[in-house]
């Protein structure tokens, strides 16, 4: 029985788990692919699995992992892809890419770290300007990473959060050039929040309006196209039409399931600014502070939401909670753009 054992580890027919060392792509849906890499590219993976050649977009993927990799990558790894970005970053700053022969895995440390840097400061509490370094650094080492269009995105939001909305367009640019509808998507979602920055509500508005006649009805792509109608209704409201903005907000509010933090957080604080353009203020702070109450796990929209808490309270008679309002957003998104506003 050991000889046969012996000679079957010997021609590769049997090995224990623990020797079983491979790359690993991880399908949004499906089961994973076990083997190896072949091409790793910014709009998809290859994986040879028992010599037969297996192709996943990017779009489709959730995480690629790499043969040999340490256990502190893929810890972080999955930590990002949680949303739990201080602890990633915590067990990402034990590794040490020196000593690591793969390129791909000193790559994925790399990219992962600064990608939680980025998440970090736009939550007010990193570093922005040290994610922007690293992610141009990666870029610049390998174009071709299958990183990028994330790479991108994040880049874009970091500039477009540190005041610099026209270079946040060049990185969304990026992203629509992209062979997947998913990215394509997002990139113009994104342009369409750079032009609200810039005042430019009719070019935003083309945007959102092609956006939500977009066919595709995947999960990622109906979040976009409803991010794209709060978009429009933000769009109106710029455009003076304040109460059509508001009757949509409300339908949505109706329509859509208020699980999604995110997305209520976004309905709240512009049906804050739609009553805010219609002179009613106390409608406007109980919107706000519905964001405040509810949907402060949302780091951007929460700033958002105590900014004008902060300016809305004395009107109702409270500046004692327009003080404690500043209070939180300076202690906790002290880095965002809405601590630095006047």
């Amino acid at each position: 029985m050991k000889s046969k054992l012996l000679l079957l580890i010997a021609f590769g027919f049997w090995l224990p788990t623990a020797l079983q060392a491979e790359d690993r792509v991880y399908p949004k849906t499906g089961a994973t692919a076990s083997g190896k890499i072949t091409k790793l590219l910014p709009g998809g993976v290859v994986i040879s699995v028992r010599g037969k050649d297996q192709n996943y977009a990017i779009d489709d993927v959730l995480k690629v992992s790499f043969d040999g990799e340490p256990k502190g990558l893929e810890r972080g790894r999955d930590q990002v892809i949680q949303g739990q970005y201080e602890q990633a970053l915590e067990e990402l700053k034990k590794l040490s890419p020196a000593g690591i022969d793969d390129p791909r895995i000193v790559e994925d440390i790399v990219f992962y770290r600064s990608f939680c840097d980025g998440k970090l400061g736009l939550a007010g509490s990193g570093d922005k300007q040290a994610a922007i370094n690293g992610l141009i650094a990666l870029a610049k080492r390998n174009r071709n990473t299958h990183h990028l269009y994330n790479l991108s995105e994040m880049l874009g939001e970091l500039h477009l959060a540190i005041g610099k909305p026209a270079d946040a367009a060049i990185y969304f640019n990026l992203m629509t050039s992209a062979e997947g509808a998913e990215t394509k998507a997002k990139g113009l979602y994104r342009l369409g929040e750079v032009e609200l920055a810039q005042g430019k509500a009719n070019e935003a508005k083309l945007r959102f309006e092609q956006l939500s006649a977009t066919a595709s009805n995947s999960p990622e792509m109906i979040r976009i196209k409803n991010l794209a109608e709060i978009g429009l209704a933000i769009c109106l409201n710029e455009q003076g039409e304040s109460q059509q903005a508001l009757d949509k907000l409300n339908a949505m509010v109706q329509k859509y399931d208020s699980t999604d933090q995110g997305l209520f957080a976004r309905i709240n604080n512009a049906k804050g600014a739609c009553y805010q353009k219609l002179d009613k203020p106390q409608q406007a702070l109980l919107s706000y502070l519905q964001t405040d109450l509810l949907f402060f796990t949302e780091p951007e929209a929460h700033a958002e939401s105590l900014y004008h808490l902060k300016n809305l309270w004395p009107t109702n008679g409270n500046p004692s909670r327009a003080a404690d309002a500043q209070a939180r957003l300076v202690s906790r998104y002290a880095s965002s753009t809405w601590a630095n506003k006047p």
